[in-house]
């Protein structure tokens, strides 16, 4: 079964559609209730539902606390100053609030980190028995301290086949500690440079799980099998 740990509809139907068609388990992201909503609707069994603020919409969208408290996971939250202008001073209290939050429900949180790796990585280290998934961890530095860290996995994304530090990345992580995730297909546009049509899009996944597979000298059906391993672990 292949599994795309981090994923966002945008509002497309026939995205999570071709995650159905496609026998593709995951985990549908919603950074607004209306997103979530939205999931909500057309879920299959195998499309676990995920909500958080995220830090580009601190700005924009109140936080439903009711709602987190019902989803199986939270995120995804975080902190960024890279790719956008949103202050640290709005997105710091959603992103703490959550965070303690996930913390008091025993519930799993997805990390969005950009820029901030050092002062998430403080947050999350106060709280050591909060499962954390930090998605698309990018940079070269501190990667060993959050692989360190207990209750932690990584989900490694399609930038995987052209960033370097990503790829090191993805042969440090722990094999019971990783996951594979697409963000969406805009990220698959975006690391590629191209249109990608939806039909391309488990294709894609497959190639991330290639290059994975082969900087950790594994078949695809090894990893496969150890990612799958790892999500029943994640949710048990």
């Amino acid at each position: 079964m292949l599994i795309d740990m981090h994923s966002h509809s945008d509002g497309d139907v026939t995205f999570i559609e071709e995650q159905q068609r496609a026998h593709i388990a995951t985990i549908l992201n919603a950074t607004t209730r209306a997103e979530f909503h939205f999931n909500e609707q057309y879920a299959g069994s195998q499309q676990i539902l995920s909500y958080g603020v995220h830090p580009w919409e601190t700005q924009r969208q109140p936080m439903d606390e009711q709602l987190l408290s019902q989803v199986a996971i939270i995120g995804e939250i975080g902190l960024d100053t890279v790719w956008t202008d949103v202050p640290l001073s709005v997105q710091r209290p959603f992103f703490l609030q959550q965070l303690h939050l996930a913390h008091d429900l025993h519930r799993p949180v997805i990390l969005h980190t950009k820029g901030c790796e050092s002062e998430i990585l403080n947050d999350i280290n106060e709280l050591p028995d909060l499962t954390v998934l930090v998605h698309w961890y990018s940079s070269a530095k501190l990667q060993a301290a959050y692989i360190a860290r207990p209750n932690s996995y990584f989900s490694i994304g399609p930038d995987v086949l052209t960033d370097e530090f990503v790829q090191t990345f993805a042969q440090k992580v722990p094999l019971s500690q990783l996951f594979i995730e697409s963000d969406g297909l805009e990220s698959f546009q975006w690391v590629l440079k191209r249109d990608v049509h939806i039909n391309e899009y488990a294709g894609l996944l497959k190639q991330v799980y290639q290059k994975v597979a082969d900087l950790r000298t594994m078949s695809v059906t090894q990893l496969e099998a150890q990612i799958e391993k790892n999500w029943q672990h994640l949710f048990s």
